[in-house]
């Protein structure tokens, strides 16, 4: 794993792609290109090479050292995300930023896309509240029928200070302070706070460079606002459970059409925040149709573990919409279904089991819920021979 990401302070480097002892060029960097990111982001390694075509300054910035500056500098972090969210390796299309910024995130043949996307964040925006001279055991009794593991401390509505379940444990419960103290006593403070609508990167930086388990919410980002919710670990977890790579891992261990349904319909709702978080438009297009394509192979899947193995090779080939990746929202099904030549006396035999491939198939892509096609053009009544 690289430590570092790039600038080029002077002189050319080229970015490319080795695969099957070619080396395939994708970009060039000049002086101001920043290229690396990503392990910044993604925290696995690079999929390109990069080499100097002449004399060439480089700096190399510590990921480690930067991350907390980062953290505190929103402009920064947006410029980074731009860069490894806007997914491209076409430096022409970020002319509108300072510099150029070289994708890491680039898709060639034989090479399993890894989608990573920077996501809104949904946390509690109806946090417990309490006064510094509340009692502990009232503030506990109150987490406890509320089921809440924190209550934040507030003056005058602004965060002051907040209590968790651990402060519960290791400050009361050790007996270091009487529960008929105040929470004063055992909260902490002060707060790291944040805007609304903060990303899930963000508030993973913030969590790991001030090592909390909570952030505040609040109105202009600092604890001399209006409290508007709170941010826990859990929050993070559920917001990664439905990032893109851990859909398409699902789909992949997925049993059923009623599970590919609820995964569908998760990357439903991951459209709309993404939208909502002015991500690339292009960038959520690619993460789509990554999802649809792995659910349409999974619906293959499912359906040859029911009849068997195929008896000859077969192509699913999706058409329309589905071809040009343009199902951003759901639309009908479009496909072909193509198996290799065989001889006549197995034809018969051969052409009955890609029927029912294609209708078990399509029958399943309509209970996750893709509308069969008006016009027939689907696996299911589509079958051609490749001569």
């Amino acid at each position: 794993m690289h430590d570092s990401f790039y600038v080029v302070a002077s002189g050319v480097v080229n970015l490319s792609i080795i695969a099957d002892a070619e080396d395939t060029l994708l970009n060039k960097c000049v002086e101001g290109n920043i290229f690396g990111l990503r392990p910044f982001f993604a925290k696995n390694n690079y999929l390109m090479t990069a080499k100097a075509r002449e004399e060439s300054i480089i700096y190399a910035i510590p990921i480690a050292t930067f991350r907390p500056f980062v953290a505190n500098n929103s402009e920064v972090l947006d410029y980074l995300l731009q860069s490894f969210a806007a997914n491209t390796s076409n430096p022409s299309e970020s002319e509108n930023l300072h510099g150029k910024l070289i994708s890491d995130n680039v898709y060639y043949p034989d090479q399993q896309s890894e989608m990573q996307y920077f996501q809104s964040l949904s946390y509690n925006v109806t946090p417990l509240k309490a006064s510094k001279t509340s009692i502990i055991q009232e503030v506990a009794e109150l987490m406890t029928s509320s089921i809440a593991n924190s209550i934040i401390i507030c003056e005058n509505n602004n965060p002051i200070g907040i209590v968790t379940n651990t402060d519960m444990c290791t400050k009361v419960a050790t007996g270091r302070v009487s529960i008929s103290a105040t929470v004063e006593k055992i909260m902490s403070s002060p707060v790291v706070t944040v805007v609304e609508n903060v990303s899930l990167a963000e508030a993973q930086l913030l969590m790991l460079k001030h090592n909390v388990t909570h952030l505040c919410v609040t109105q202009d980002g600092t604890d001399r606002s209006e409290i508007k919710g709170v941010i826990s670990e859990h929050d993070l977890i559920v917001a990664q459970a439905s990032n893109p790579g851990v859909l398409i891992k699902e789909i992949k261990r997925s049993k059923d059409p009623k599970d590919l349904k609820l995964i569908r319909e998760r990357l439903t709702d991951l459209i709309l925040k993404s939208i909502h978080k002015n991500i690339s438009l292009a960038h959520i297009n690619n993460i789509a149709s990554e999802i649809n394509l792995a659910l349409i192979k999974r619906a293959i899947e499912l359906s040859i573990l029911d009849l068997g193995s195929p008896p000859a090779r077969f192509a699913w080939l999706s058409i329309g919409s589905q071809g040009r990746k343009e199902q951003l929202l759901l639309t009908d099904q479009d496909s072909i279904l193509i198996f290799e030549d065989v001889t006549a006396d197995k034809y018969r035999d051969v052409k009955d089991y890609f029927l029912k491939l294609g209708k078990r198939t399509t029958s399943i892509l309509e209970k996750v819920g893709y509308e069969l096609c008006s016009n027939g053009h689907m696996g299911s009544s589509m079958l051609g021979v490749n001569h």
